[in-house]
C-alpha cells in the first residue's frame, strides 16, 4: 500500500505537512524545502500529533482526532529526496530512523480527498505531550 518511490505512485506528488514545513512556522524550513512548490490548500488528516521536541511528530490512526496542515504540489523528484533528509528518513539517514514518509488520505479544506505523501512519527509517543487541539501553530 505505502510506496517510497516517487515515479511509481504519480497521484502522490502532494505532499501534506504539519509542522515546521508550514508556511507559517518559523524555523525558515518551508522557505528552503518548499519555497518553490505550489500551494494547493489548507488540510487535514487522521491522525494524533505529539510534540516531539519544537517539533511534532504525527501517528496516523482512525480515531475522532485530526492533524492539521497543507497539501503541497511537489516540484520534482528530488525535492522529494532533499526532504527526506530533512526529516531524516532517507537512505544514508542514521537508523532508527525517527519519520517514514507515507502515503495517506488527506482532506483538503473542500472536502475533497487525496493521496499525498507525509512524514508519520515512527518513535515511542507514551512520554510525549499530546497536541490536542491538531494544530502545531496553535497548540493551545
Amino acid at each position: 500500500m505505502y510506496d517510497s518511490h516517487f515515479n511509481e505512485k504519480p497521484e502522490s506528488h502532494y505532499l501534506f505537512v504539519y509542522g515546521t514545513l508550514r508556511k507559517e512556522c518559523e524555523t525558515g524550513a518551508h522557505k528552503e524545502y518548499l519555497g518553490n512548490a505550489d500551494f494547493v490548500s489548507p488540510a487535514r488528516i487522521r491522525g494524533q500529533l505529539f510534540m516531539v521536541d519544537y517539533y511534532p511528530g504525527l501517528v496516523l490512526s482512525e480515531t475522532e482526532h485530526w492533524a492539521i496542515g497543507e497539501i503541497y504540489l511537489l516540484e520534482n523528484e528530488s525535492q522529494l529526496h532533499d526532504l527526506d533528509v530533512y526529516e531524516g528518513c532517507a537512505k544514508k539517514s542514521p537508523q532508527p530512523h525517527e519519520y517514514e514518509r507515507r502515503v495517506a488520505e488527506v482532506v483538503l479544506s473542500s472536502g475533497e480527498t487525496i493521496q499525498a505523501w507525509t512524514y508519520v512519527y515512527q518513535q515511542d509517543t507514551s512520554e510525549l505531550e499530546a497536541i490536542n487541539s491538531g494544530d502545531f501553530l496553535n497548540r493551545y
